[in-house]
């Protein structure tokens, strides 16, 4: 991963995080790791996910992973984000690689439990892996191309500032001191020229 350079907002935000708060977004990180593990076919006894492969169990592995990575600087977390949702971006980024390392490391063991061949369990898995890291990285490389088709346009670029920061049509008003009608008149700009772009 990228070096992340956390804005001192950002720190101050993990800072305020109380114990509850913690605790509850880890708890939801972990059944939605569990889950996932489950309801994409995976097995805890073999393959990617399983304690042979991690070294214990996926769902408190892949957890404190998530924790540290937030909560010692290794990603954005953005003010409009749950702690929960910020996790679980992690989570599917960290998901993604773990299957990717799984098959290059070249010891996978025959993980079938249907009539799939093994090749087709490998492509289907690491198609996954790749559908996982693009959601954990599509909101802000979707941010990204915007920022330079709006390059010149001042009022876009304070607008998507705003949208960055609030995802809702009165938080971003509120950022821009405006009121929710402009702020439609702006999204309507901006979506006109994404589509030429």
């Amino acid at each position: 991963m990228e070096k992340v350079q956390l804005s001192l907002e950002e720190w101050q935000r993990l800072a305020e995080v109380t114990p509850e708060e913690r605790e509850s977004a880890l708890k939801l990180l972990r059944r939605w790791v569990s889950w996932q593990i489950i309801y994409r076919g995976f097995s805890l006894d073999y393959g990617p996910f399983s304690r042979a492969a991690l070294g214990g169990d996926a769902d408190d592995i892949i957890s404190n992973e998530c924790e540290e990575a937030l909560f010692c600087g290794e990603w954005h977390w953005k003010p409009s984000c749950k702690l929960s949702t910020q996790l679980i971006n992690i989570a599917k980024s960290k998901m993604g690689h773990i299957i990717e390392d799984y098959y290059e490391r070249g010891q996978p063991e025959h993980t079938l439990t249907s009539d799939q061949s093994f090749s087709e369990e490998m492509e289907t898995n690491l198609a996954l892996a790749d559908q996982w890291k693009f959601e954990a990285n599509m909101r802000d490389m979707g941010y990204e191309i915007a920022r330079k088709a709006v390059k010149g346009h001042p009022d876009l670029e304070a607008y998507l500032d705003a949208m960055y920061k609030l995802d809702n049509y009165y938080g971003i008003a509120s950022l821009l001191n405006t009121d929710v009608k402009t702020v439609l008149k702006l999204e309507k700009k901006l979506l006109n020229l994404l589509a030429k772009v």
